[in-house]
């Protein structure tokens, strides 16, 4: 019988190769898909931040989920950036330097607004893993 810490490491490896898939996927197609998420960005960013709270809710897998909740008890980390990247690559099937080109497209405004939506988040992200909520 696998022990706990056995299945999460077998499923950060899971989530790990995931990531790996991304990055190999044809060139036109993750141009495609990081095109869309950048639209996505700059459009709208409450549809980024709520499929980040899916990633730490599981719904991505249970290695994605303690990979998103590791960023988000990482406060030395840029947990926005992290977060993003991470959604970007299992929502949007970016790889993450696409993601952060993708990023650095943005404007000021549009900048600040996925910030915004990403920091509610994490806030409540941050309470549901003190019990507080």
């Amino acid at each position: 019988m696998e022990s706990q810490q056995q299945y999460e490491m077998r499923s950060l490896d899971e989530a790990r190769r995931h990531e790996m898939e991304v990055e190999r996927t044809p060139l036109s197609e993750r141009r495609e898909n990081a095109a869309s998420f950048l639209g996505v960005m700059q459009r709208d960013p409450a549809l980024v931040a709520e499929r980040i709270g899916w990633l730490i809710d599981g719904n991505y897998g249970y290695g994605e989920m303690l990979v998103a909740k590791r960023v988000v008890t990482n406060p030395r980390l840029n947990r926005r950036a992290a977060l993003v990247q991470l959604v970007g690559i299992y929502e949007w099937m970016t790889p993450r330097d696409m993601v952060i080109r993708a990023w650095k497209k943005l404007t000021t405004g549009q900048k600040r607004d996925l910030d915004a939506a990403v920091d509610v988040v994490i806030e409540v992200a941050e309470r549901e893993m003190k019990g507080e909520d």
